[in-house]
């Protein structure tokens, strides 16, 4: 059995090893327990028996775990930059026996493992069955979800490393514009401005498995209140950002 209280613990004590007042880790620490609430919101709404929601709660506790590593090594949490988090995170726990911390039993380390290793990914990997696939796609979609929540708690400068006013002046490049046009997850090596990457976090929303986390976007607000944080100043800019907001608020409409 799954105790997630220890687990919560453990998790607390690997954390007092950082310095949780420089932003960027304060930033990853909330966004762990709340993507953990999320995942309880997904398995609530799809109606998970107990035992696979505390498994998918573990997992949401545990999927970024190499996150705090990541920041202090490169100061930076651009994987393509610096090293994939998610597998940072899964040699910590399996490799470097970091799991047993949180978990006696390995009858669930499997399943942890595939979920931790494919929640960053592009696209899911292929050969898994339905049972690690179930789990992938809540970690997956729990953690985008969170997102939404990240950007607009956080102040811009913590999120993209410039000002709202900077932010505001740039452009959005052509290959962004495409894939978001064409409903696309946007591949992280194609951005090229900071908007470009904002833009890229509202996207997640044509990667949602989920249509319980599509609802739960479009019941929040989300997507409107994550277009109204950046204003660009330039014309050309500002109508294709009003595109693609309208992009996205259709979509929602025809997949709830």
């Amino acid at each position: 059995m799954i105790d997630l209280s220890r687990a919560f613990k453990a998790f607390d004590h690997y954390i007092s090893n950082y310095d949780t007042s420089i932003p960027s880790i304060h930033l990853k620490l909330i966004h762990t327990y709340e993507v953990v609430k999320v995942s309880d919101y997904l398995c609530d709404q799809l109606q998970i028996r107990e035992e696979d929601k505390l498994l998918a709660a573990l997992i949401a506790l545990l999927h970024d775990i190499g996150r705090f590593d990541q920041w202090m090594l490169y100061h930076s949490f651009a994987d393509y930059k610096t090293v994939d988090h998610a597998l940072l995170s899964s040699e910590l726990l399996f490799e470097k026996h970091l799991i047993r911390e949180f978990i006696e039993d390995n009858k669930y380390d499997d399943i942890i493992k595939n979920a931790i290793e494919q929640h960053n990914k592009y696209q899911i990997d292929d050969g898994f069955d339905e049972r690690n696939l179930l789990f992938i796609h809540l970690i997956r979609d729990a953690d985008k979800l969170d997102n939404f929540r990240v950007k607009e708690e956080e102040d811009i400068e913590h999120i993209l490393y410039k000002t709202v006013a900077e932010v505001n002046k740039e452009t959005i490049s052509p290959k962004i514009y495409e894939q978001f046009s064409h409903k696309q997850l946007i591949y992280g090596p194609n951005r090229i401005t900071h908007l470009d990457m904002w833009l890229s976090y509202i996207a997640f929303i044509f990667d949602l498995h989920f249509k319980e986390s599509l609802i739960y976007i479009k019941d929040n607000h989300w997507v409107e209140r994550s277009f109204c944080r950046i204003h660009p100043i330039h014309d050309e800019t500002l109508k294709q950002y009003q595109t693609l907001e309208q992009i996205a608020l259709d979509y929602l409409e025809e997949n709830v």
